[in-house]
């Protein structure tokens, strides 16, 4: 917190991501005076400003001009529009901060020079305080510049600071990550109700199975193929299943489509 204490920090976009980070933020102890957004969506002003009790308007240059951190949490394809309209009245001594995928740092250099800029690729459980977001600093951006933007995304997860040419791995693993995971408590659903129980109850047993597996590997440093073994007795019912699942060559699917994330995400880059 002493690293955000007294700096202005503005949303252009009000929608789930920036929504995550105003919560995130406050949580840990940012004042609603030092926040504000912009949002053309009337709904989405009326969702923030009601949620969250702080400033919002339509107008970006408003939120720029007392910011002293400027967070762009808007859609890549609204990224020319919008930097054609803030970049007179961005200052240098603001820190810039964009977390749209495919969007390089060269490209937002080219249209905010001598700004620092700094890029971040967080994840949907940045929502609820469990995300994990990649970081990189552009040219401008100084140790400060840095510290800030770690400290922000802090207040929803875990930070680290990776080179801009990790940014497709990252948008492939993490990124899109939490869509596999819901792959597989859909399909996983459905079985469960193959098998005869009630949907909710399914739904209940499979949710909480899946928090408190992701508990048990947070809380160790043990790699995932141990807790396999944990759980899979000799003969047993676990290991019936994995067979299946070794015989469909499900992990190898999996890398697979990991692999076609990260290159789709390089295709998608701007130039």
């Amino acid at each position: 917190m002493d690293t955000l204490r007294g700096l202005t920090i503005s949303f252009i976009g009000a929608g789930t991501m920036a929504s995550g980070l105003i919560k995130g933020l406050l949580a840990a102890g940012v004042p609603r005076r030092a926040l504000q957004a912009a949002d053309p969506n009337p709904a989405a002003r009326q969702r923030v400003r009601r949620a969250f009790k702080i400033p919002v308007t339509d107008d970006n240059r408003v939120v720029v001009r007392r910011a002293d951190v400027l967070v762009l949490a808007i859609k890549p394809q609204q990224f020319p529009e919008v930097l054609a309209q803030i970049a007179p009245v961005v200052k240098r001594a603001q820190l810039v901060i964009s977390i749209a995928a495919g969007i390089p740092l060269r490209w937002l250099h080219a249209r905010l020079p001598g700004r620092p800029l700094v890029r971040v690729m967080p994840n949907l459980p940045a929502t609820v305080g469990c995300g994990f977001a990649a970081i990189t600093a552009g040219s401008q951006a100084t140790a400060r510049h840095r510290a800030i933007s770690k400290a922000l995304f802090a207040c929803v997860g875990d930070v680290e600071e990776l080179p801009e040419r990790a940014f497709d791995a990252v948008t492939a693993v993490s990124g899109s990550g939490p869509a596999y995971l819901f792959f597989l408590v859909h399909a996983w659903e459905e079985a469960a109700k193959r098998l005869g129980l009630p949907a909710d109850i399914a739904a209940r047993a499979i949710r909480r199975t899946v928090e408190g597996s992701s508990r048990l590997l947070e809380r160790s440093r043990d790699p995932a193929a141990v807790f396999i073994q944990k759980v899979a007795s000799k003969g047993g019912t676990t290991e019936a299943a994995l067979k299946v699942l070794a015989r469909r060559r499900v992990s190898a699917h999996l890398v697979e489509a990991v692999q076609a994330a990260a290159r789709r995400s390089k295709e998608l880059s701007w130039s």
